[in-house]
Formats: structure tokens, sequence, C-alpha cells
């Protein structure tokens, strides 16, 4: 990387992290080019270099949120996982080890989070998570025996499940602890339901 480059990515960094600090304390329509340049400590040509405008920089800098979540897991994080030579039992991915970074992630960018599913629409947060879902747990369920046709029914139940509760935990402004939510997360997903006659 040559010295103009480095410039450039370390004024998108700045400028990511300038967003993020308003985005604490004001609403994201209300923050202006402006505001974003002076807490960057860069000019507007250089906002304008980068970005057409601040929806661009959301983007962006929920895209820079992404790979900071995905490097928070260890080798055997979200991603395409071979399943062949796993127990079943290694195959169960609602456990402390998956949820712990994605709550931790959640709790450091909180703000973050919950715009990026107000603006869900815009930000493609929920394409992004059907991909996920799809290269991680499509193939798990095809082991389990569920069909094709089914597969998104259960994909979508577990996404949005898993988002509510997120979402309710940021609400109460994470408030309970990422242990408690992990808890109530897989009491969602396994408790029993009793059967009536």
């Amino acid at each position: 990387m040559n010295k103009n480059e480095s410039r450039y990515f370390k004024s998108a960094e700045k400028m990511h992290t300038a967003l993020i600090s308003l985005i604490e304390n004001k609403d994201f329509e209300l923050i202006t080019v402006k505001e974003i340049c002076a807490e960057a400590g860069v000019n507007r040509s250089t906002f304008y270099l980068h970005y057409d405008n601040t929806n661009d920089l959301l983007r962006e800098t929920i895209e820079a949120a992404y790979k900071d979540f995905f490097s928070r897991f260890s080798a055997d994080g979200p991603k395409k996982i071979d399943i062949e030579d796993k127990k079943n039992e290694e195959l169960f991915l609602v456990t402390p080890k998956y949820l712990m970074p994605y709550l931790q992630f959640v709790e450091d960018n909180r703000k973050l989070f919950y715009i990026m599913y107000e603006k869900n629409e815009m930000m493609g947060a929920e394409k992004t998570y059907e991909k996920w879902f799809k290269e991680i747990f499509g193939p798990i369920l095809t082991r389990f025996g569920v069909s094709e046709t089914e597969q998104p029914f259960i994909m979508i139940f577990y996404l949005n499940g898993i988002i509510g509760v997120v979402n309710e935990w940021i609400a109460r402004d994470c408030a309970e602890s990422k242990d408690e939510i992990i808890g109530i997360i897989q009491k969602c997903i396994l408790m029993p339901i009793k059967e009536t006659n």
C-alpha cells in the first residue's frame, strides 16, 4: 500500500469513528457532513472524495463493523464449515461459543446495530444474515434431514427470533448480562413443548 492509499484508508477510518461517535448522541438523519468532518478532523472535499452522502458513509461504516464482527470468532467461527467429520452435537451452534462474540459485538456497537435494523432495507443487513444462515445452517439442517423446502422457514424463524431478543436487549440498554441473554435464546430454542390431549 502506498502513502496515498494509506492516507485514503486512514481518512475513511476517521470518518467511520466520527459517525459512530455522533450516532451515540444524535439521530442519524440529523447528522450533517459538516459535523462528521469536524469530528473526524477532515475537510468536506475529503468526505466527498470518499462518499456521495451520509448514507454512503453509514453503509461503509456498517460493512467495517461486520468485518470487526467476523474477526471476533475463532477459526471455527461463522463461515462455511465442513460438517462431514463432525458429530451431531458439534453442529448445534446456538451455544455460548458462537453467541458470546455476537453479543459482545452488539454491546460494543449497540447504537450502530440498532440503526442496522432500523434501516434494514437500505443497509441490507437481513441479506447478509440470510447468506450467513444459508452457508452455515443450510448444510447442518440438511444433515439433520430437514428438506430444502422447510429450511428457509426454519432459518427465518431463528433469524427473527434471535434478532428480536437482541433488539429487546438493546432497548433495555444491554442491562442484562450476555450470559443471561444466551440463556434466554437457548430457552426459546430448546424449550420442550408439552403435548396436550
